[in-house]
């Protein structure tokens, strides 16, 4: 004999469910913008510690005005932001370069620092933590938990 089982309740977490679905690609966004500000900090503390820079100059890579962060692409599941220096220098710094002297030739090689990269990778073990948190964010902000 088939047992029949009733759940009241069903339809109000069918429709928090597809609400939340709804919420969840402008909410990720956000929180997906918020986690590289903290990031862009991040980049900022790692260059004042192996350039030694000063926040002074207009154009500084000490300054967290010198980073900018990308408006949220992709949908759904394939969102993302960009992280990405305003200085035209960065990438002689962050990568190395060739020295060349007034006549062009070239007379050493400076060494790439590596600081966005380095945090990244940094913060790319912190990533689970970040979308466990993401996600009970949005599960407590749909009534879900």
């Amino acid at each position: 004999m088939d047992q029949v089982i009733t759940i009241d309740g069903l339809d109000d977490l069918e429709k928090t469910f597809k609400d939340l679905v709804k919420k969840y690609p402008d909410r990720a966004g956000e929180m997906l913008r918020e986690d590289a500000r903290k990031l862009r900090k991040e980049v900022v503390k790692e260059v004042k510690k192996v350039t030694n820079t000063k926040s002074s100059s207009k154009r500084s890579l000490g300054k967290v005005g010198s980073y900018k962060i990308s408006q949220v692409q992709g949908i759904g599941t394939n969102q993302y932001v960009e992280i990405s220096a305003k200085s035209p220098h960065f990438h002689l710094v962050e990568h190395g370069h060739v020295q060349k002297n007034r006549a062009g030739q070239a007379i050493g090689f400076v060494q790439g620092r590596h600081m966005m990269d380095n945090t990244v990778k940094k913060h790319e073990g912190k990533m689970p933590e970040v979308v466990e948190d993401m996600v009970d964010r949005l599960l407590k902000e749909g009534g879900l938990i």
